[in-house]
This record gives structure tokens, C-alpha cells and sequence, in this order.
């Protein structure tokens, strides 16, 4: 592709050179129609390649290795994303008067920050207080499962 906007840009240049450069006289209109043919040919000299596919190889790695994700860092990211899912349910039971409650998150594995299911481990004195943190749990993590453990 590159050489091709090169390609362009050459012939753009010298048909502003022929342009300074030619005379006027009854030949101008002959050359200036034979290079702009030329110019289209050079502007639509990749479409064949384009049609068959081969155009966007260009852009592959020479050795055709694919893009793979460098899962260290992905794990870092997804670990930092429940952390903060977990600090922020923390925070949440707190800001409500629920210290040191006990749960397990369970994320989705295909989406990094989404819930699937809170455990609660903690036991609460009346089901009413069960029914207030679960209650709270369900409104911070969404469509998640949220149950006694």
C-alpha cells in the first residue's frame, strides 16, 4: 500500500512538472489527456488485488503470525476490575451499616465486570436483616444471583 501512495504521489509531481515545464501549443491537449490516463492507471492499479483479496495481507505480520492477547496482562486487568467490584461492594454494605460481612463474588468469564452470583457467607439476626443486605447487594451487582452460604 505504501508504495502505491508513493506511486500516486510521483505521478502527481511530475504532471506538475510537465505542467510548468510543457509549452502551450496544439500537442498540450494531446499530453495532458495521455497523462491523465496514466494517472488513473496508477490510481486503480490495486483494485484487482482488492477484488481477490490479497491487498490486506500487506498488513499481516511477515511471518503470519496472528494477534494473540497477552494473557498476563489481560489476567492483571480482569483481577484489578473484580477487585474493585469487591472494594465497592465493601464499601456499599458499610456506607449502610454492614461491617465485616463475608461473601464470595463469582464473575462471568466472558465479560471482566460482570456478577453472576454473591455468596454471602455471614448470618444475619432476623430475616429481616438478611432481606436489607441482600437487598443491597442485589442493587450494587445488578441481574446477579445473590444468596445465603
Amino acid at each position: 500500500m505504501s508504495a502505491w501512495l508513493i506511486s500516486i504521489v510521483g505521478v502527481v509531481s511530475l504532471g506538475v512538472l510537465i505542467e510548468i515545464v510543457l509549452p502551450d501549443g496544439d500537442n498540450t491537449k494531446y499530453i495532458r489527456g495521455i497523462f491523465s490516463v496514466i494517472v488513473i492507471f496508477v490510481i486503480i492499479a490495486p483494485l484487482p488485488k482488492m477484488l481477490k483479496g490479497d491487498f490486506f495481507k500487506e498488513f499481516a505480520s511477515e511471518d503470519g503470525a496472528q494477534i494473540e492477547i497477552d494473557e498476563e496482562y489481560y489476567q492483571a486487568v480482569r483481577d484489578s476490575i473484580h477487585q474493585s467490584v469487591i472494594d465497592g461492594l465493601n464499601e456499599k454494605l458499610s456506607s449502610n451499616g454492614y461491617e465485616n460481612v463475608d461473601f464470595d463474588v463469582t464473575f462471568d468469564e466472558n465479560y471482566a465486570y460482570a456478577v453472576e452470583k454473591v455468596v454471602v457467607k455471614s448470618s444475619f439476626a432476623s430475616e429481616e436483616e438478611w432481606q436489607r443486605v441482600k437487598k443491597i447487594i442485589s442493587e450494587y451487582v445488578g441481574r446477579a444471583t445473590v444468596e445465603k452460604g
